[in-house]
């Protein structure tokens, strides 16, 4: 790290001037305040506007991360240690040049550079957005991007539902606050509010999926990059929400009367008790957790797919995609379901596909070259939260007469994790030296790493700039369309391949 002069690394916000440092020859900003602190009296309120300060505020060292517990897939990703707080609502910027963009003229055309905004993942309840795995470094250095990765709040704090608490979605709205942050701050560090890319993955990409359809979020980016969407458990419901907020009550010892006592929780009895419940609430095979996005009729209007296949997002440039066997990752450690055989798969095929279960359970066993319990399921569950929804969004696109890119990421991590679940995030970043204990990318050819990084960081980069993903680097991308369903295959060989899902000629998928 090589710290660049005082003078050019000061930046003026709308409350107030920020000092970042010159990392690797490009500007950083940390733990830059986008809210107010969601402490004391705004325990379980909507994200306030960050106050203004006076002086010079110091942006050179990350924020608290919010309160949370161990990542359920540390042995995929890693482990990480980082101090936590309430006090969480904060962002990272890198910029080539933090100098204002100039303001749009006619005869510019434009004001400034694109701007790539990062929404983690991590099931709502682990993650944050100042984790070196997420570094925006590559895309502002390689790319000429302005990138911004944001913390939210997560678990009960950030997405619990009860009367008289909290309606859900608080982790939700934090990311829209962060967003108008952005469109209002964004041109300082040399940025173009009018040309913003999303991109998340897993529970972030379910949050900008739930965005897309969002009156809050209009107006607030004009691209979309969702990888791994879990559209089949993506929110939900009301009622359903309200039922895991009592049961915390009664997990905490709590009676419905009691609900006040919440607000002046200690914070290490939260996350406690969100161990424990996700513990109750477990289901063979199931990998949900028990907080995340409800659907509200207010925050979030309606269901989300049924949405966006009326028209919600269709002014949104898309890109999509998925893993191949997204559900390895969460398998992997669960000793129920890698004990399993084929009978215990079965009465989840019945309660997914009813009367036609053996129709369905047999195709599922014909695509899979192991035959037990635990590939059946890795195949079900996978094509059920992951992939099925992300495609029915990109044909929902193409019908309102708006591209969307399809990928899918097919690269086998080394030590037996297949293609797993979070395994394409340190290729789109591009930043291999941030992920040195990942047990994922263990024993990987470096060469091929590299290779496949190239390609996918250029397209996700090339997106942002112009919603287009197509490089010098890749092999030609096509939109897809219900026809020919064009899918670029990232992989040891890279390209792309028609319905590489094999929609026109599998069972269809139920709704």
């Amino acid at each position: 790290m090589v710290a660049g002069a005082a003078s050019d690394l000061v930046v003026r916000t709308n409350s107030g001037e920020l000092r970042g440092a010159r990392e690797n020859g490009v500007a950083v900003f940390r733990g830059v305040p986008y809210a107010a602190a969601p402490v004391g009296p705004l325990r379980f309120a909507p994200a306030q506007a960050a106050p203004a300060w006076s002086g010079v505020r110091d942006a050179t060292q990350d924020g608290p991360v919010a309160p949370q517990g161990r990542s359920r897939l540390a042995h995929v990703m890693g482990d990480f240690e980082r101090p936590q707080s309430e006090d969480c609502l904060t962002l990272t910027v890198w910029t080539p040049d933090p100098k204002p963009a100039p303001a749009p003229t006619l005869a510019q055309g434009k004001g400034g550079r694109p701007v790539l905004v990062w929404i983690h993942g991590g099931a709502f309840s682990s993650g944050a957005g100042s984790l070196p795995w997420y570094s925006g470094e590559s895309f502002a250095r390689q790319g000429g991007l302005v990138a911004v990765s944001i913390n939210y709040r997560l678990g009960a704090l950030g997405f619990l539902c009860l009367p008289g608490i909290s309606d859900g979605n608080l982790g939700l709205l934090d990311q829209v606050a962060a967003l108008r942050w952005v469109k209002s701050n964004i041109r300082a560090f040399g940025g173009d509010p009018d040309n913003v890319t999303v991109v998340g993955q897993s529970a972030g990409a379910g949050s900008i999926a739930a965005m897309m359809t969002m009156p809050a979020a209009r107006g607030l980016f004009r691209r979309a990059i969702l990888q791994s969407t879990p559209f089949g458990r993506t929110a939900r419901g009301r009622e359903d929400a309200q039922r895991i907020g009592r049961r915390l009550l009664e997990v905490l010892g709590l009676k419905d009367g009691e609900a006040g006592r919440l607000r002046d929780l200690p914070v290490k009895d939260f996350l406690a008790a969100q161990g424990e419940l996700g513990r109750l609430e477990k289901k063979f095979a199931d990998a949900a957790a028990p907080f995340g996005l409800v659907i509200d009729g207010k925050t979030i209007p309606g269901e989300i797919l049924g949405s966006l296949k009326s028209g919600a997002g269709k002014d949104i440039d898309v890109m999509i995609g998925t893993t191949r066997e997204e559900m390895t990752a969460f398998y992997a450690i669960d000793k129920d379901v890698m004990a399993a055989d084929e009978t215990k798969a079965t009465p989840l095929f019945e309660a997914m596909f009813k009367a036609e279960a053996p129709a369905y359970l047999d195709e599922t066993r014909r695509l899979r070259a192991a035959k037990t319990g635990a590939a059946l399921l890795e195949a079900l569950f996978t094509d059920r939260v992951f992939r099925m929804g992300s495609l029915r969004h990109a044909e929902y696109q193409a019908a309102h007469g708006r591209a969307a890119y399809v990928y899918q990421f097919d690269w086998q991590a080394p030590g037996g994790l297949q293609s797993c679940h979070c395994l394409e995030i340190p290729f789109v970043f591009d930043n291999f030296p941030n992920w040195p204990a990942a047990p994922m990318l263990t024993g990987a050819n470096t060469d091929e790493l590299a290779g496949l990084a190239r390609a996918m960081h250029g397209a996700w980069t090339e997106f942002a700039r112009s919603g287009n993903p197509n490089h010098d680097a890749l092999p030609s991308w096509l939109p897809y369309e219900p026809a020919q369903r064009i899918t670029m295959r990232f992989d040891s060989v890279i390209g792309p391949v028609g319905d590489l899902a094999g929609l026109n000629w599998r069972k269809p998928w139920p709704d």
